[in-house]
C-alpha cells in the first residue's frame, strides 16, 4: 500500500534503533520484565536480537554482532538458554536465541542441534503442543515456590510457546520435527479465529505467532485458519486505530502484534486498517525513541491451565498471579520496530 508518510516510518525506525542499541548493559545484552527469577537477559536479548536482526539499517551495527556472540557463548551444557543467569533453561527462551542466531548466520550445525534437540525434550507426547520448562519443579525451587503445590498449568503445552517453537525449529533448518507442533495450533484454534496465550494478557501475541508458524508450514489447507485469525484481528480494531487487550485503551504492544498479523497475508480490503494502526504507532513513540509499557506479561499460578478465563491479577508485583510491565520498554519497542519495518518492506 502506499503511505502518505514513508519518511516518518524511516525516521521512526532509526530512533528506535537509537533507543535498543543505547540500553544495552554493560556486556552488551539486555534485559527486562521483573520477576521472582529478577530480570530476564537472554530471552529479552533474544527477542530484541531477533527484530534487530530482521531489519538492514540495523544489522550493518557492529554491536548486534557482538550481542550475538554472547548469545551463543551462553548457551547452556543441556543446548537451551534460560530467562538469565543462573535460571534453568526454557524452551521460549532458548526458541528466541535460535531465532536470533539463525538471523545472523553465526551458529554451526551443533549448536543449532543441541538446540533442537532442547526444545524437542519440551514436546508434550500427549497433544504434539510445547511447554515453557521439562521440569517446572527446578524452576520453582528457583522461585521459592512451595514443592507441594501442582504444576499442571507449567506442564501443559502452551501455544504462544509452541508457535514460537516452531518458526525457530523451522529457521534452523528442522522443519522435519514441527508436524505434531503444527497439528496442535491448528486443533487448537477458537471458532472466532484467534488462539489464546499462556503467557501473555490477551489473545494477539499467541494468535499472530501462531498464524506465523501455520505461514512457515506453507500448506495450503492452512489459509482458511489464516484468513479467520486475520479477520478477528481486524474486527478487533479500536476506532483511533490501536489494539488493546481490555478493548477500552491502546497498547503500542498489542497494536503492533495486530498489524504484523494484518501484513502478513496483504489483502487491499486491509489497506486502511493496516495504514491507521501506523499512524496511530507514529504519533505515540516516545521522545527517546520507545514506545510505552503495558500490562502484557502474566505469571499464572503453576497450577492454572486456562490463565484467560482469570479475572484477577497482581500488578507489578514480583509474584504468582501477576501482570507485569516490561518496565524498559524493550520488548514493546522491539516489537513496534518490527511492525513498522514490515510495513516498510525493510524486514527479511
Amino acid at each position: 500500500m502506499k503511505f502518505k508518510n514513508p519518511v516518518g516510518v524511516r525516521l521512526s525506525l532509526k530512533r528506535a534503533i537509537k533507543f535498543m542499541g543505547g540500553c544495552r548493559n554493560p556486556d552488551g545484552l539486555w534485559s527486562d520484565f521483573l520477576t521472582l527469577a529478577g530480570e530476564s537477559v537472554y530471552w529479552v536479548s533474544g527477542y530484541v536480537g531477533y527484530a534487530l536482526s530482521r531489519y538492514g539499517g540495523a544489522r550493518r551495527n557492529g554491536w548486534l554482532t557482538r550481542v550475538g556472540s554472547n548469545i551463543l557463548e551462553s548457551q547452556g551444557e543441556d543446548g537451551g538458554w534460560g530467562y538469565g543467569p543462573g535460571v534453568p533453561a526454557d524452551a521460549d527462551s532458548t526458541s528466541w536465541c535460535l531465532r536470533f542466531l539463525s538471523r545472523l548466520g553465526m551458529h554451526g550445525r551443533e549448536v543449532r542441534e543441541r538446540a533442537s534437540f532442547f526444545l524437542m525434550r519440551h514436546q508434550n507426547r500427549s497433544d504434539g503442543g510445547l511447554r515453557t520448562y521439562s521440569s517446572p519443579r527446578e524452576v520453582g525451587r528457583y522461585m521459592r515456590l512451595d514443592g507441594g503445590i501442582s504444576f499442571e498449568g507449567w506442564l501443559s503445552s502452551q501455544l504462544c510457546v509452541t508457535a514460537v517453537a516452531v518458526e525457530a525449529l523451522t529457521e534452523s533448518g528442522f522443519s522435519d520435527r514441527v508436524g505434531e507442533a503444527l497439528d496442535f495450533i491448528r486443533a487448537s484454534q477458537n471458532a472466532e479465529g484467534y488462539w489464546n496465550s499462556y503467557w501473555w494478557s490477551g489473545r494477539l501475541y499467541a494468535t499472530v505467532h501462531c498464524m506465523e508458524a501455520l505461514r512457515s508450514g506453507g500448506i495450503e489447507d492452512d489459509l482458511g485458519a489464516l484468513n479467520e485469525a486475520q479477520e478477528w484481528v481486524a474486527r478487533t480494531q479500536l476506532e483511533d486505530g490501536s489494539w488493546s487487550d481490555s478493548e477500552t485503551e491502546g497498547v503500542p504492544f498489542f497494536t503492533a502484534l495486530a498489524l504484523r498479523g494484518l501484513m502478513m497475508e496483504p489483502k487491499p480490503d486491509l489497506s486502511e486498517k493496516i495504514g491507521h494502526g501506523i499512524d496511530w504507532l507514529l504519533a505515540h513513540q516516545l521522545a527517546d525513541g520507545s514506545w510505552a509499557s503495558g500490562y502484557i506479561l502474566r505469571i499464572p499460578h503453576p497450577s492454572v491451565r486456562e490463565p484467560w478465563k482469570a479475572s484477577s491479577w497482581i500488578r507489578d508485583g514480583r509474584a504468582i498471579n501477576a501482570v507485569i510491565k516490561d518496565h524498559r520498554r524493550l520488548f514493546t519497542t522491539a516489537t513496534a520496530f518490527m511492525a513498522l519495518s514490515e510495513f516498510m518492506g525493510d524486514s527479511t
